[in-house]
């Protein structure tokens, strides 16, 4: 087998090689890109789970605060509705040892009859024993309305007591509930929060994996382009030597049909001086080179 056939062998194999690392890169540099956009994919869910978070603990937090704030204004009203019940056992104690009387006349009829005798005596002529007498009765009377407006304003301090009361335990009640209702709402967000902290958790290691999996398969890649570019730049020193041998070659063959035909030139030549009949042929070889 001729050198250029052997070259021609060589460039043959490496063309193969060069196509076989070709296509492995190129599959490599697709499965990197895929790994590298799957990673960014996750990438970006992570930061939008992470935002959800933010909300999460801005939301948890602020009812963290609201509960405290909660918890601080029930500890005040626990702290009057305390009193408040003393003073209304109090109360209660006093009206079972002495309850409260009530006016024996009512103190709207006191004031109407009242109104009447002093409006008789007012507009009347009366004898002086009458209106003695009458005097005497308004005098009862006054007395009387005295009594019941005592009794009555006995029982609106009572009963202003017994409101207070009221409502401070429905002011405590209150904000009982909407310590319990705020401090739900914060485990719910705590909740949602841990639930994305998992759900991130995974993300992240599937992230990590495709990055760790792009470096690598990104790392092949590069070995083998280098290969490619290593086998490429043999094949073409080869397909130089190739070139080199070809045109040595055509030198060499180009030298060795100009000797030939020197060769015959001379012969006919020889041919002519000795008198001999030349061809047609030998005839314009020496004419060509004017030996003739």
């Amino acid at each position: 087998m001729s050198e250029v056939d052997q070259l021609i062998m060589k460039l043959s194999d490496l063309e193969r090689q060069a196509s076989e690392l070709r296509t492995n890169r190129d599959k490599l540099n697709t499965e990197a890109r895929e790994k590298a956009d799957r990673r960014d994919e996750l990438n970006k869910k992570m930061a939008e789970l992470i935002a959800k978070v933010k909300e999460h603990q801005i939301s948890r937090d602020d009812d963290n605060t609201k509960v405290q704030d909660f918890k601080v204004k029930r500890e005040e009203v626990r702290k009057k509705l305390a009193e408040a019940k003393k003073e209304v056992d109090q109360i209660k104690e006093n009206e079972e040892l002495e309850p409260l009387p009530k006016p024996p006349v009512p103190e709207k009829v006191l004031r109407r009859n009242l109104k009447q005798l002093e409006w008789k005596i007012q507009t009347e002529i009366l004898p002086p024993e009458e209106e003695r007498r009458l005097v005497s009765e308004i005098a009862v009377l006054q007395e009387q309305l005295e009594e019941a407006e005592a009794i009555r304003a006995l029982r609106q301090e009572r009963n202003a007591r017994f409101s207070t009361f009221e409502g401070l335990k429905a002011e405590m009640n209150h904000f009982h509930k909407a310590v319990i209702r705020t401090a739900k709402s914060s485990q719910r967000h705590h909740h949602e929060m841990t639930k994305l902290f998992s759900e991130i958790d995974e993300i992240r290691k599937e992230a990590d994996q495709c990055h760790k999996d792009f470096i690598e398969t990104k790392k092949i890649a590069d070995e083998t382009h280098k290969k490619f570019i290593g086998i490429i730049k043999e094949k073409e020193k080869y397909q130089k030597e190739l070139q080199n041998l070809k045109q040595k070659a055509r030198v060499e063959h180009f030298r060795e049909v100009k000797e030939s035909i020197e060769s015959r030139a001379q012969a006919a030549l020889q041919k002519y001086k000795d008198g001999k009949k030349l061809s047609l042929e030998e005839f314009s070889m020496l004419v060509e080179r004017g030996l003739v």
